[in-house]
């Protein structure tokens, strides 16, 4: 969970003194005639427009989103409808009940019985949608270990990557899975999709390799299906099958490197120099990188 920012923290502190002094000034009335009087109760008053000025003399200008507590802005609220249910497995349980798009938890038992936040999209191509990697504006590093890739990072409203071992949980425990990747070119701005009908990944043991893709569809080309069979690299963790060095320091990235790639989509954010960017080959060639990616997964339809 994110740090309470600076400014929380002093309002917090405000708020502690004031009520603490408050509570001793009641407790003196109380214990001297058992009432607490008119000049009291004004001074309480005071108090409390104190507090609101202290509140309102902060600039909250100068304090983005991503200051706040995770629970604070990107948790959205069940409908009291679906808080009965649960707990929810996947987003498509959700979005039946909320027919919404949101940022929920969601709980997969074989993989662990702790809940973790998830972004559901209800609207693309029918929804049901759990979002597990965006690329969008190179605020968020993804040149980065294998621990880290192990269990996620980066901020679930913004960039991220969900984690190898969650991606092993969704593509293992509910059914055979789509992935669909949205992406818009960086040259000219076009934009993309890839689709997949049978997604599957293994699990640490087996370095997450990827073991299907199923049957490709779309606009962007089909750039992953000669990975299949790879195992995941990141930089400080060597699994591709090139003998002249590491994919992932080589391109600066992390994915399932072959002799190196013909997608790269954790590569690094805007470099067009060869094979290192956000790349997806057969819509961007190796001298160029995505402005926009998203990848998502859903249980397979039909």
């Amino acid at each position: 969970m994110a740090k309470p920012s600076f400014f929380i923290q002093i309002i917090f502190v405000i708020i502690c003194i004031v009520a603490a002094a408050i509570a001793m000034r009641c407790e003196d009335n109380v214990g001297n005639n058992g009432l607490y009087g008119w000049d009291d109760t004004k001074k309480m008053l005071r108090d409390i427009d104190d507090i609101k000025n202290a509140i309102g003399s902060i600039n909250l200008s100068k304090h983005t989103a991503k200051d706040l507590p995770m629970f604070d802005i990107r948790v959205d609220s069940l409908p009291y409808k679906c808080q009965t249910h649960g707990p929810y497995s996947s987003c498509a349980e959700i979005t039946a009940c909320t027919e919404r798009s949101g940022y929920y938890y969601i709980r997969i038992p074989q993989y662990n019985n702790e809940s973790f936040l998830v972004e559901c999209d209800a609207h693309t191509e029918g929804g049901d949608w759990t979002v597990i990697q965006r690329r969008e504006d190179g605020s968020t590093d993804f040149y980065r270990t294998w621990a880290e890739y192990k269990v996620g990072f980066g901020e679930v409203d913004g960039e991220f990557f969900i984690g190898m071992d969650k991606l092993f949980a969704l593509t293992n425990y509910q059914g055979p899975q789509e992935l669909l990747i949205l992406m818009v070119n960086g040259t000219n701005e076009a934009k993309g999709y890839a689709k997949y009908d049978s997604f599957r990944i293994a699990n640490e043991v087996e370095k997450y390799k990827l073991i299907r893709t199923g049957q490709y569809t779309g606009t962007a080309g089909d750039s992953l299906k000669g990975h299949i069979g790879a195992k995941f690299s990141t930089k400080d963790q060597d699994n591709d099958v090139h003998a002249e060095g590491n994919c992932a320091v080589l391109y600066m990235g992390a994915w399932w490197y072959t002799k190196c790639h013909s997608s790269n989509l954790n590569g690094h954010y805007g470099d067009k120099s060869y094979a290192k960017g956000v790349d997806w080959y057969s819509f961007t060639g190796h001298h160029n990188s995505l402005v926009y990616a998203k990848m998502m997964l859903r249980r397979k339809r039909g």
